[in-house]
């Protein structure tokens, strides 16, 4: 990864010579340490103070647990496309218990996968009849493309909203740092704040559910969290980020 600094990153370096905790006047930081370092310690995270929290614009928001509805989201694929006033038709492939808590009639977020274009469709039927020989439910779906926008064998992905809802921890989607190793928060740990990876689920309304890794009540960083993760690729000397905290369990 090409570490790219912001402005921020680079008045940082500049103005911040002591650091949140600060280095006594006449010490030497050894190995010629830059001082952006200093607010980084391995293990713990980028220091959650006052210069970091003015220079980044850091904002801090509480994690939400809160009742949302159930949302399954499947990839389907087109096997009948759209011809004058015949809706396109596509097929998916359901677990049993993702078929049990849907019905046919249903409405369905349809999305293409030329430019995302979000179509409405309709759960036309449910056939269970394959689950005995292929181990899954077929779901048929159909939805309006006059302009031909979804030809036959191309993908979709579509979105399920079933009649149940779940509990779900929410956050801010400007908190979630997604990266080529997973997606991460920085959480608030005592005065640091500490890389920690995530599972993200489906995003809404500016919210993003995360089904591992937080608990409710936990606090994360919810702006300025690119400017932590420079901090912390720049401490390591490469652009290497150090090891996650691992996930925390709630069965423990």
């Amino acid at each position: 990864m090409k570490l790219i600094y912001t402005f921020s990153t680079i008045a940082l370096v500049a103005l911040l010579g002591a650091g949140c905790d600060s280095t006594p006047k006449g010490s030497v930081a050894s190995d010629g340490e830059a001082n952006i370092v200093s607010l980084f310690k391995a293990g713990k995270g980028v220091r959650f103070c006052e210069e970091t929290r003015m220079l980044f614009g850091l904002q801090v928001t509480e994690v939400i647990e809160k009742s949302i509805p159930h949302r399954v989201r499947k990839t389907a694929q087109v096997y009948r496309e759209s011809r004058g006033a015949n809706a396109a038709e596509a097929l998916a492939r359901l677990s049993a218990e993702e078929a049990g808590k849907l019905r046919a009639g249903q409405q369905v977020n349809v999305i293409s996968a030329n430019g995302g274009r979000e179509i409405s469709g309709t759960l036309v039927r449910l056939d269970s009849q394959t689950l005995a020989t292929l181990g899954h439910v077929e779901a048929l779906i159909e939805f309006a493309d006059p302009e031909q926008h979804c030809p036959m064998g191309s993908f979709l992905t579509l979105i399920f909203t079933n009649r149940e809802t779940k509990t779900a921890l929410l956050v801010p989607e400007s908190a979630l740092l997604t990266s080529a190793d997973g997606s991460y928060v920085f959480t608030v740990n005592e005065t640091y704040l500490t890389r920690t990876c995530v599972k993200a689920g489906a995003a809404a309304n500016g919210l993003v559910a995360i089904e591992d890794g937080l608990y409710a009540g936990d606090s994360v960083a919810s702006e300025g969290i690119n400017d932590l993760w420079l901090v912390e690729l720049s401490a390591l000397k490469g652009g290497t980020p150090c090891c996650p905290v691992p996930k925390k369990n709630a069965d423990k």
